[in-house]
């Protein structure tokens, strides 16, 4: 059994109840689950290497900063994450000083597994949308 947080750590009633409150005054309906959560979790933790920064937007409002830790700065417990961005471009090593830096993407590869999952998403330029609860919320979401 791992000692690592899952999708529901964290979740205590004072949490409970604030999620709750926020979901029904602004009408929320869930699209996602703790099952999917984990299975997203576990894949990126499994990674080895290079793992894709990410954000999230709280149903209360609040939004993180960009982040590429996944192992126990996640936005904990998943049942009030309203969306979460994955980026999916990987700066590339660098080929010397005179030569431009490049990018690795990874949106084929990431966009199959969020899909396997079964989560609600949408990708535009570099970053990949997961809604946690519908209607889909595109404040700070690059342009289509």
């Amino acid at each position: 059994m791992s000692e690592l947080p899952s999708s529901g750590a964290g979740r205590d009633d004072a949490t409970r109840k604030k999620i709750h409150a926020a979901v029904a005054s602004r009408n929320l309906a869930s699209v996602a689950n703790n099952t999917k959560w984990d299975e997203l979790i576990s894949h990126f933790r499994q990674l080895e290497g290079w793992r894709p920064s990410y954000r999230s937007k709280w149903v209360t409002g609040y939004i993180s900063e960009w982040d590429v830790e996944w192992f126990y700065h996640l936005p904990f417990p998943f049942a009030g994450v309203e969306w979460f961005d994955i980026g999916l471009w990987e700066a590339a090593p660098s080929q010397g000083t005179l030569l431009a830096r490049t990018t690795i993407d990874h949106t084929e590869e990431i966009s199959k597994v969020i899909a396997h999952i079964g989560f609600e998403f949408e990708v535009r330029a570099d970053v990949l949308r997961i809604w946690g609860y519908l209607p889909k919320s595109y404040e700070d979401f690059p342009p289509a």
